[in-house]
C-alpha cells in the first residue's frame, strides 16, 4: 500500500522500551484530523431509547390459555381487569395480550396480573417483554474502513484508488460479534501509555476498581482497598506515580490500542473486536523521560495481578539479548496471563538476530507474539517475524481507531478517530479476539497457556505469511469462538471404482461417507482409517478435504473403516466406526446369472477365470440377482467388442460399451453402491448388429 495516499494516518513504531510514534504525514501539528463525527453527547440511537411503557417490569401482559378454551372464555379473561385493555388474540398460539395504563405502577400491575389469572381457563400471566434489536457493528460509521474485521476488498482511506484489500483477510468479526460480544466481567490490561477514557467510543469501557470507587471512594485520596495506589479507579499511571490514566496531549498510542480491543458498539465512531468487556489502563510508557522503564512495566504486571486480570496488551518493546532483563521475563512468565506482545517493527527476523525484540522473542509458554499484515495479507515491510519466536500474523496496516481529545482548529477539544500501522496494532486484535474467547469459554480465561493454543489452531491458515511465523496462520476471531467438536459420521456406501481393473485376489474400491456437520465455523478435513481382519486400525487418509477413500481390497478379506472430522477451529471428532464390508468375486458360472438367448463360452486366459461368456445376437441377456450393498459388472474391452443395455432393480441406467481401441481385460464396466446390504437385480441386454456385435461377461463382483 502506497503511503502516499495515508491521508489522516500515522505510523505506530517501536524503538527501545519507548513507544516512538513517527513523524505524522499529512496530519497538522495539532494532531490528527477527525474522520468520522461523534454523536452528541447523551443521544442515543432511535431503536435504543427505552419504552416508557417498559418501567417496572412492562405494562403490557401475555396471558396464556388452557387448551380448548372458548373465544367467549378468553374475551372474558382478558377483561377480568377493570384496567386491562385487550390488544390482540392469538388462538393458534393460545395466547392473548392485553395493556395496562402506561403509568400503572408495580402494585397494579400485580393486582391486573392476579385478577386475570383468578380466571379458571388462565394457565398463566406474564410480562409482554419488549426487545430491542442489537447494535449492528457494521453501522458504526468507521466500519467501512475497518479491513481487519471485515475484509471484501474495500478502498481505503475513504475510498483512495490502489488501496483495495483481499477478501476474507480478516478476522470474521461480523459472524464472531453474532456469537458473543465480550462479557463485562473479563477484563483486559492495557499496558502501554494512557487510555483516554473521556474519548466518546471509550467512555464505557474502563474497568472500575470495586475497591476505589462509590461513596465517594473515587477522590477521597485515601487507599481504600489498601493495594498500596490511592484513589487507582481505573488503573495506574507508573510513569508520574498517580491515577490518571490519561494526560492531556499523551496517550495516542494506548488509546488507539484500546480502540481496536474494545471500542464500544454504540452507534458512533468504530468498534472493538470486543466491545463489551472492560479495559484496566496501565501506563507506563510516554514522551516524558520519566517513562517506559523496565521496572514500571513490572509494577504494572503486578497490579494486573493482584486483581487476577488474565489478558494483557502489550504494544511496546525493545531489542536486546535474551538473557537481558531477567526480572521483566521472570514477571511475565509468573504473572498468570495470557500476555500478547507485539513482534515489533524493525524488519528483522528475530530468530535469527542477536539483539531480537524483546519480550517478543522470548521463550515463554504464555507469550504471543504477534506479526503485521496488510489487507492483502502479505506481511508489512516493518514488521519483525520469525519461524519460532513469532507465533501468529494480525492485521496492522492502515487501522484505524479511537486517538485522544486535541486541540482543534476551532479552539476547542475534538476527539478522532485515525489510521496507524505497526505491530502495535496487530497485536490488540489478538488480544481482543483472546477477550471474546475468554467470554464465551470462560474454561479458559484462567489457562492462558490453553487460551494461547486456542487463538493460534484457531487461525486461519495465510499463504502470503505462512513462511514468517511458527504457526502460519492469522488471528481469526470467529473459527475461536469454535469450542464445540463437529459430528463425524461413518462411511456410508463401499463399492468399486468404475473403469478399474481387477486382479485374481484384489479390487480397487472407493468409500464415501456423509458431511460431517459442526456448529460455527464449518468442517476443514477427514481422517480415515482401516482394520483388516479385526486388527487394528491404521491410518488410511489423513487431512483429505474430500469425502471419498479409495483402497485396494483382497477378496474375502472383512474390512471395517472410521472416519472423523476437524473443523476449522481446530476441534477433532470422535470417531465415526462403519459397518463390515467384504469383497467377493464370482465368475461367469455363478449360479447369480441366469442368462437367455444364445451365449457361448469362450477361453481367454487374460480373463478373471480363465473363461469369459459372449453373445453377438441381439436380444440375448444375463440377469444377475443377489445380495450385497455394491455390484461391479467385469468384462474385457477391445476393438471387437459391441454393448449391452443395463436396467438395475429395473430401472434403465444406460449403456455399456466394451468397444475400445486396445484390448484390456478384468475391467469394471458399471457398478452401484447402496447404504445397507439389500437383494438387487441386473440385466444385460446385448444391443447386437453392427461391425462390433460381441458383448462379454466376465465376473460379478459384490461388496457383502
Amino acid at each position: 500500500m502506497s503511503r502516499a495516499h495515508a491521508r489522516s494516518r500515522v505510523i505506530a513504531l517501536v524503538a527501545g522500551a519507548v513507544v516512538a510514534l513517527s513523524t505524522t504525514l499529512t496530519v497538522s501539528a495539532a494532531g490528527p484530523r477527525p474522520v468520522v463525527a461523534p454523536r452528541p453527547t447523551g443521544e442515543q440511537p432511535a431503536w435504543d431509547r427505552p419504552d416508557p411503557r417498559n418501567v417496572d417490569g412492562g405494562t403490557r401482559l401475555i396471558i396464556r390459555y388452557a387448551p380448548g378454551t372458548s373465544a367467549q372464555d378468553r374475551r372474558a379473561a382478558a377483561t377480568a381487569s377493570p384496567t386491562a385493555e385487550p390488544v390482540a388474540d392469538v388462538p393458534s398460539a393460545r395466547i392473548g395480550v392485553v395493556a395496562l395504563p402506561t403509568d400503572a405502577t408495580p402494585t397494579e400491575i400485580a393486582t391486573a396480573s392476579a385478577a386475570i389469572a383468578a380466571t379458571p381457563s388462565v394457565q398463566s400471566v406474564s410480562v409482554d417483554h419488549r426487545r430491542y434489536r442489537d447494535l449492528d457493528p457494521t453501522a458504526e460509521p468507521g466500519w467501512p474502513e475497518l479491513w481487519a474485521m471485515e475484509n471484501h476488498g474495500q478502498r481505503l482511506f475513504g475510498g483512495v484508488a490502489g488501496t483495495n484489500g483481499k477478501v476474507d483477510v480478516d478476522l470474521d468479526a461480523t459472524a464472531a460479534l453474532a456469537v458473543t460480544k465480550g462479557d463485562p466481567s473479563v477484563v483486559v490490561a492495557v499496558i502501554d501509555d494512557g487510555i483516554d477514557f473521556s474519548h466518546p467510543d471509550l467512555a464505557t469501557q474502563a474497568w472500575t476498581n470495586p475497591g476505589e470507587s462509590g461513596g465517594g471512594k473515587e477522590t477521597n485520596g485515601v487507599d481504600d482497598d489498601g493495594n498500596g495506589y490511592i484513589d487507582d479507579v481505573h488503573g495506574w499511571d507508573f510513569c508520574h506515580d498517580d491515577n490518571t490514566v490519561h494526560d492531556p496531549d499523551d496517550d495516542f498510542h494506548g488509546t488507539h490500542v484500546a480502540g481496536t480491543i474494545a471500542a464500544a458498539l454504540d452507534g458512533q465512531g468504530v468498534v472493538g473486536i470486543a466491545p463489551s468487556v472492560k479495559l484496566m489502563a496501565l501506563k507506563f510508557l510516554g514522551d516524558d523521560d520519566a517513562c517506559g522503564f523496565d521496572s514500571q512495566a513490572i509494577e504494572a504486571i503486578a497490579y494486573a495481578k493482584h486483581f487476577n486480570v488474565r489478558i494483557a496488551n502489550n504494544s511496546w518493546s525493545g531489542r536486546g539479548r535474551l538473557t537481558s532483563a531477567p526480572d521483566l521475563k521472570a514477571a511475565i512468565a509468573n504473572s498468570g496471563m495470557l500476555f500478547v506482545v507485539s513482534a515489533g517493527n524493525d524488519g528483522i527476523d528475530n530468530d535469527a538476530e542477536t539483539f531480537p525484540a524483546l519480550p517478543a522473542s522470548w521463550d515463554l509458554p504464555n507469550i504471543l507474539s504477534v506479526a503485521a499484515i496488510d489487507n492483502k495479507g502479505a506481511l508489512a515491510d516493518f514488521s519483525n517475524y520469525g519461524k519460532v519466536s513469532v507465533d501468529i500474523a494480525a492485521p496492522g496496516v492502515a487501522i484505524l481507531s479511537s486517538v485522544p481529545a486535541y486541540d482543534g482548529d476551532h479552539g476547542h477539544l475534538s476527539f478522532g478517530w485515525d489510521w496507524l500501522d505497526g505491530t502495535s496494532m496487530a497485536a490488540p486484535h489478538v488480544t481482543g479476539t483472546a477477550a471474546l474467547v475468554a467470554s464465551a469459554l470462560p474454561s479458559l480465561a484462567n489457562d492462558p497457556l490453553a487460551l494461547r493454543s486456542k487463538i493460534i489452531n484457531g487461525g486461519k491458515p495465510e499463504s502470503l505469511t505462512k513462511t514468517f511465523t511458527a504457526s502460519g496462520r492469522m488471528v481469526d476471531a470467529f473459527r475461536v469462538l469454535d469450542a464445540t467438536t463437529p459430528t463425524a459420521h461413518a462411511a456410508s456406501a463401499f463399492g468399486f471404482v468404475a473403469g478399474s481393473v481387477v486382479t485374481t485376489t484384489t479390487i480397487p474400491s472407493r468409500s464415501t461417507w456423509p458431511a460431517a456437520t459442526d456448529d460455527l465455523s464449518g468442517i476443514q478435513s477427514y481422517d480415515t482409517a482401516v482394520s483388516t481382519r479385526g486388527s487394528s486400525f491404521k491410518t488410511q487418509l489423513a487431512g483429505t478435504l474430500g469425502q471419498t477413500a479409495y483402497k485396494t481390497l483382497t477378496f474375502k478379506t472383512p474390512y471395517v473403516m472410521r472416519v472423523r472430522a476437524r473443523d476449522r477451529a481446530g476441534n477433532v471428532s470422535d470417531w465415526a466406526i462403519g459397518r463390515k464390508f467384504e469383497p467377493r468375486i464370482y465368475q461367469e458360472t455363478t449360479s447369480f446369472a441366469t442368462y437367455a438367448g444364445s451365449w457361448s463360452s469362450s477361453l481367454i486366459r487374460a480373463s478373471s477365470g480363465g473363461r469369459e461368456r459372449s453373445a453377438t445376437r441381439a436380444g440375448a441377456s444375463v440377469t444377475l440377482r443377489f445380495t450385497g450393498q455394491a455390484f461391479g459388472i467385469v468384462a474385457t474391452r477391445g476393438p471387437s467388442r459391441g454393448s449391452a443395455k443395463a436396467w438395475v432393480d429395473g430401472v434403465y441406467v444406460g449403456i455399456v460399451d466394451l468397444h475400445a481401441s486396445a484390448t484390456k481385460s478384468r475391467v469394471v464396466v458399471l457398478t452401484r453402491a447402496w447404504s445397507s446390504n439389500g437383494s438387487h437385480t441386473v440385466r444385460l441386454v446385448v444391443v447386437g448388429g453392427g461391425t462390433h456385435p460381441r458383448f462379454d461377461f466376465d465376473a460379478l463382483v459384490l461388496m457383502r
